[in-house]
């Protein structure tokens, strides 16, 4: 039986993802963040990079307002790298060239890797092993090279974008642990 292609994989992620309406996307988000919240290495980050979700991806917005001595940068795209930059509100975050919501670089200073001790990585699916397809420009792929390896990698999805295998690359990085609305589970 032939191996799926990344393209085919991402367009049935799309489709499984259109299939959720908003009410659902935001149940769901709201039980990742308890999920989150739950673990130890929540307890323990100091510097936690977020994302700004995109409608099919899980919202952790609500983190933001989490008690603890946390701070928080998230992503912008300049040229073909990602930075990330301290950002403690989403109050400061503008669309990018890509549409997405970034953090506004004049008010938001950049944050080293080495900084950063806990990643919310997103994708369009993830197995249990840790792989991760993502949307395909390898931005994310590209920063994790450089992130310190101590960093814990958490990737974000809902239960739907769990899928049984990936067509991996050398460039694919995998993450740490998944966390779904339904479950928390280590990888590896």
């Amino acid at each position: 039986m032939e191996q799926p292609t990344k393209a085919s994989l991402r367009a049935q992620a799309r489709r499984n993802l259109a299939a959720l309406s908003s009410e659902q996307c935001a149940a769901a988000s709201a039980r990742i963040c308890r999920r989150i919240e739950a673990l130890p290495q929540w307890a323990e980050a100091r510097t936690v990079a977020l994302y700004a979700a995109q409608p099919s991806e899980p919202d952790l917005a609500a983190l933001l307002d989490a008690p603890g001595r946390r701070s928080f940068c998230f992503p912008r795209v300049s040229g073909d790298t990602l930075e990330f930059h301290r950002c403690h509100s989403s109050d400061l975050l503008r669309p990018g060239p890509w549409k997405l919501l970034e953090p506004d670089p004049q008010l938001c200073p950049v944050v080293a890797a080495s900084e950063i001790d806990l990643l919310f990585v997103p994708g369009l699916a993830f197995t249990r092993a840790g792989g991760r397809l993502g949307r395909g420009g390898g931005f994310y792929d590209r920063f994790l090279s450089r992130l310190d390896p101590r960093a814990i990698k958490l990737g974000i999805c809902f239960h739907t974008q769990i899928v049984p295998a990936l067509p991996l690359e050398i460039h694919d990085h995998e993450v740490d642990q998944v966390v779904t609305e339904s479950e928390v589970f280590r990888c590896g």
